[in-house]
């Protein structure tokens, strides 16, 4: 629902004419008034609107209108707006889509399509996790037009990604543990070193969905902790370089 409280309170004058919108699609929490206050005042022509979902949004109406400028979308409303740009026959006019991000895992999902392609190429990023005087300079060059990358993500990138594993030669061990094919992936990504969150980045999985298959793959071979398990697996399997 489009919050017209404050909506009313950037524009009490019947009057008042905005020739460009922007849309912020996320929970108030996150895009608090403060934040959207501080959006508007960049420039005298913005309406500056705020919406909970991209349903209630519609932005392919106002897009239509030629009204629609900017779509700020929160990254919990991530997969939908994957989906809806991957769904999409043809561009919704002269729009610009940002992800407002706090999960790096996310922003970099995006500098991927950017370089190999993807729904997300044309995607470019705002995080949330800035102080207010930063958050409003980055606020400003995405309005404006331009793409940048916070340096954490480019700093960190390499570090991310653990190096591709060697094919996997089965064992007896392996079978006898009744691990499953997945499991084997995290426990070979475990005995490399990989945190949960980089294990989760590289299978594309979450990260509680990673710390369950480390419980089973725990209780399975019989260990009392990941660093033993990881042992258990480096004395079973027979992978070059391991």
């Amino acid at each position: 629902m489009r919050d017209d409280l404050f909506e009313k309170s950037l524009c009490d004058s019947a009057t008042c004419r905005k020739s460009a919108v922007v849309l912020f699609v996320g929970s108030p929490l996150i895009f608090n008034d403060w934040i959207l206050r501080v959006a508007a005042s960049e420039s005298d022509d913005l309406d500056v609107r705020r919406h909970e979902d991209l349903a209630s949004a519609d932005p392919a109406r106002l897009a239509r209108e030629g009204a629609l400028r900017l779509v700020v979308v929160e990254e919990s409303h991530f997969d939908e707006l994957a989906r809806r740009l991957g769904e999409a026959r043809q561009p919704e006019g002269p729009i610009s889509w940002v992800l407002a991000y706090r999960n790096p895992a996310l922003a970099r999902e995006v500098l991927r399509q950017r370089q190999e392609g993807g729904p997300l190429q044309e995607v470019r990023l705002l995080p949330m996790n800035a102080p207010i005087g930063v958050w409003a300079s980055m606020f400003r060059l995405t309005l404006w037009g331009d793409f940048f990358v916070p340096c954490e993500l480019l700093a960190r990138r390499a570090e991310a990604t653990p190096p591709a594993p060697a094919a996997v030669v089965p064992t007896p061990a392996l079978c006898e543990a009744g691990l499953t094919p997945r499991e084997t992936e995290v426990l070979e990504l475990v005995a490399r070193g990989g945190q949960n969150k980089v294990i989760a980045h590289r299978l594309g999985l979450s990260e509680h969905t990673v710390k369950l298959h480390i419980h089973r793959i725990i209780t399975k071979v019989g260990v009392r902790n990941r660093t033993a398990a990881a042992r258990w697996y480096l004395s079973r399997v027979a992978a070059p370089g391991l």
